[in-house]
């Protein structure tokens, strides 16, 4: 299961009702957002998109899988002298 929420000093805010009973052990793992653009995000927006393209049914829709061959270009890039 995986909720969000904030964190107010030493309280965590959750944003959902959490179907647990009263008592219940659990434990939590922390992954915060940070405010930086980092590889990882991007990395993590690449797999999301992946993840869309499977699970949808594109090709039910109209979308053949080949639209989204070479959508990337491979090169290096220019090359940038500082």
């Amino acid at each position: 299961m995986k909720i969000k929420g904030i964190k107010r000093k030493n309280t965590i805010e959750i944003f959902q009702e959490i179907n647990i009973p009263d008592g219940q052990e659990i434990f939590i793992e922390i992954l915060y957002e940070n405010s930086q653009t980092s590889v990882n995000s991007e990395s993590k927006f690449w797999k999301s998109l992946e993840k869309f393209r499977q699970e949808q049914e594109l090709e039910t829709a109209g979308i053949e899988p080949e639209i989204f061959a070479d959508v990337r270009d491979s090169s290096p890039g220019r090359e940038v002298t500082w």
